[in-house]
């Protein structure tokens, strides 16, 4: 069953983020760096941060674009997949383009989808994408046994490709919790440009704080707010240290609203090569900027 659907609408309750959703779309500055020997390490770790808040951006997309699909395929709960189960209002554009590969029975798990973006479909944030992604469901999304994996196929961000297996599993809804999932990425690549090619893993949880919705989930995210939290872990195959991984751990939950593209608040603790940070996300307001701080430095990215 093939169908058309938008980003534009019901799951921007999503992990962007929910791992920092468009920061490395919206970052206008690079890092300035210092020519002192001493000082390297310093500017290394400070870069080191700015690329894993890119790196988290483009994959944290993936559980809002698997969610929409979960549900103009029918896939979001025990209901027959592919027998219209689609959610009222939900609203269809011209891409991505949404095809359930095994339709014929309804009754028969794991269902694989393929989305495919063509050469550019433009999505809520304003950001460029194209390639298709694998996605494969062992049961319904709101199913917290299930797993969906995700694979991408030459897939890109702003022309920015990503590979790796990133998985979805555990998700849950409650009228009184909200939703609740976790997401693992193993073997993830990430070409940011030329000279930066990153290696890149993660493991985050994700629980909606506010906003819950008492009937059923994604009828009205505008008001949901989710909390982050896990760990992260970046190595360069071309980059400024080559051999050493950066570690991110949070410090504080990040903290996700659905009018805002990345976080508006918490804490990471970033280590690299010996040296220590914090990458802090603002005091909750969409404008506030990030600013991470390594010793006496202190970079602020304007989101």
């Amino acid at each position: 069953m093939k169908s058309y659907f938008s980003t534009n609408r019901v799951l921007a309750w999503t992990i962007a983020s929910v791992a920092v959703v468009t920061i490395f779309f919206a970052c206008k500055k690079e890092v300035t760096t210092d020519t002192a020997p001493n000082n390297q390490p310093d500017n290394n770790t400070i870069a080191a941060a700015q690329h894993e808040a890119a790196a988290s951006a483009m994959y944290s997309g993936l559980f809002e674009t698997v969610a929409e699909v979960a549900v103009t395929q029918g896939l979001f709960t025990a209901r027959k997949a592919g027998v219209n189960n689609v959610l009222p209002n939900t609203v269809t554009t011209s891409c991505p383009v949404a095809e359930l590969l095994d339709a014929t029975n309804p009754d028969q798990w794991p269902k694989k989808v393929l989305i495919d973006f063509g050469e550019s479909c433009l999505d809520r944030y304003g950001v460029h994408r194209s390639g298709k992604l694998n996605v494969t469901f062992s049961g319904p999304l709101f199913d917290p046994a299930s797993t969906i994996t995700v694979e991408p196929a030459d897939y890109k961000l702003n022309g920015k490709s990503i590979e790796g297996l990133f998985k979805i599993s555990g998700v849950s809804y409650s009228p009184t919790a909200g939703i609740q999932y976790t997401t693992e990425l193993t073997g993830g690549k990430v070409v940011l440009n030329d000279t930066v090619v990153i290696n890149y893993t993660s493991k985050r949880t994700v629980k909606q704080t506010a906003g819950f919705d008492p009937v059923t989930p994604l009828l009205n995210p505008s008001d949901d707010v989710y909390a982050v939290e896990g760990n992260a872990g970046i190595s360069y195959e071309k980059g400024p240290v080559t051999g050493v991984t950066a570690t991110f751990i949070t410090q504080e939950p990040l903290v996700k609203v659905y009018d805002c593209g990345h976080f508006v608040k918490g804490k990471l603790k970033v280590e690299f090569d010996k040296v220590t940070g914090v990458v802090d996300y603002g005091n909750g307001k969409c404008t506030d900027p990030v600013t991470i701080t390594v010793g006496d430095k202190t970079k602020q990215i304007s989101l």
